[in-house]
């Protein structure tokens, strides 16, 4: 009988955004041991919570976990950049996601500012600190991004955890529906995330680049991330993941640019997700970070590349899909061998961790109540 893991998401206050990585977990250890989601931590067993710890409830409910019943194990899932913030060209403090930009120097200084007038530190700061908090009552840490290894390391080392390990998602065959969209979707841009002003540059040159050599069909289109529903816990984890091919794409690619131009990292979840809906990722860089990448065919901003794309609309796809579906392949290959360190830390701490035959009882929720119902 395959090993119990339980994917914890109580501490989160919408699913969207962690939706792509819980498929990266689910679809690295479906082989080899049983994944469920679940809102409560589950007694002496393994439980991967994915980061998001800005409450100081969440931290308690695993460090309480954690003394009541010493053999539950604690994955966390890292999913934002540790990033140090200096002033001055001085090192002072630790953040998340802290690029430097006047936004951020903004964000930081409300940050600073509000403790001293009795408001609460920044959002990403409170994440920050949630999480090194969290990381004491912790038996590993895992990622979905390789960048994201080397800025947590440190703080693994100092905790006496064992190094990171990454998990990649693995994709599979595309199921019916997606290949159809890929048979025949017409070729446009859709766009999903924030309306930065470099994205919205972009975009305007994707369209004038197109216009120039003759296109004057419908090009581009922003979609917002669809409404999460209202539990996805009242599914079976495959039906939640499923429900890609619920949703119907408008054009046959999905463009990923980054929010900035300085943006230093690539998005593997946004190429993901795209790939799950039976689009092709569209890529403005490869930043070369992460094997995902090499699905993605790049817009380089070029009247040639313009035309090369919009030939899908007039010419038979069956050759191109089929160096499409031939580099998921080889990307579903590398990705099972890379994941090899992080299934066997699971199964090791699956082995170790559940003691008892019985269903394990729940023993806490990690949801605030109140606020995330």
């Amino acid at each position: 009988m395959p090993k119990q893991v339980y994917i914890a998401i109580g501490n989160h206050r919408s699913y969207v955004g962690i939706k792509e990585i819980v498929y990266s977990l689910q679809s690295a250890l479906a082989e080899h041991v049983s994944v469920k989601l679940t809102r409560e931590l589950k007694s002496n067993c393994v439980n991967i919570v994915i980061d998001e710890f800005s409450g100081v409830f969440d931290v308690m409910v695993i460090k309480r976990t954690k003394e009541l019943y010493p053999n539950t194990k604690i994955v966390i899932a890292a999913t934002e950049f540790i990033t140090p913030l200096r002033f001055l060209g001085v090192g002072s403090t630790k953040t998340f996601n802290f690029f430097g930009s006047p936004r951020d120097w903004f964000k930081f200084g409300l940050g600073v500012l509000l403790p001293l007038l009795g408001g609460m530190p920044s959002y990403m700061q409170l994440r920050y600190l949630g999480f090194v908090q969290v990381l004491q009552y912790s038996d590993l840490v895992t990622t979905v991004h390789p960048r994201i290894l080397s800025t947590v390391a440190d703080l693994t080392t100092e905790f006496g955890l064992p190094p990171p390990l990454m998990v990649y998602p693995q994709v599979g065959p595309l199921p019916v529906v997606q290949l159809d969209r890929l048979w025949h979707l017409p070729v446009g841009f859709n766009m999903t995330g924030t309306q930065t002003r470099y994205r919205a540059r972009i975009m305007r040159d994707l369209v004038r680049k197109f216009a120039r050599v003759g296109w004057f069909s419908p090009l581009f289109k922003w979609v917002p991330f669809e409404k999460p529903p209202a539990d996805p816990l009242g599914t079976e984890l495959e039906d939640y993941l499923r429900d890609y091919q619920s949703i119907s794409p408008d054009f046959l690619f999905n463009i990923n640019p980054p929010q900035t131009a300085k943006w230093a990292f690539s998005s593997p979840m946004r190429i993901l997700r795209a790939i799950l809906l039976g689009q092709i990722p569209i890529v403005t860089k490869k930043f070369h970070d992460h094997l995902i990448e090499n699905v993605a065919t790049l817009w380089d901003a070029r009247e040639e590349t313009a035309v090369e794309l919009g030939t899908r609309q007039f010419l038979d796809r069956r050759l191109w899909l089929t160096d499409y579906m031939r580099s998921i392949e080889e990307y579903d290959r590398q990705a099972r061998e890379a994941n090899k360190p992080f299934v066997g830390a699971i199964m090791a701490l699956a082995e170790g961790g559940q003691t008892n035959a019985t269903a394990p009882a729940p023993v806490a929720s990690l949801s605030r109540v109140a606020e995330r119902r």
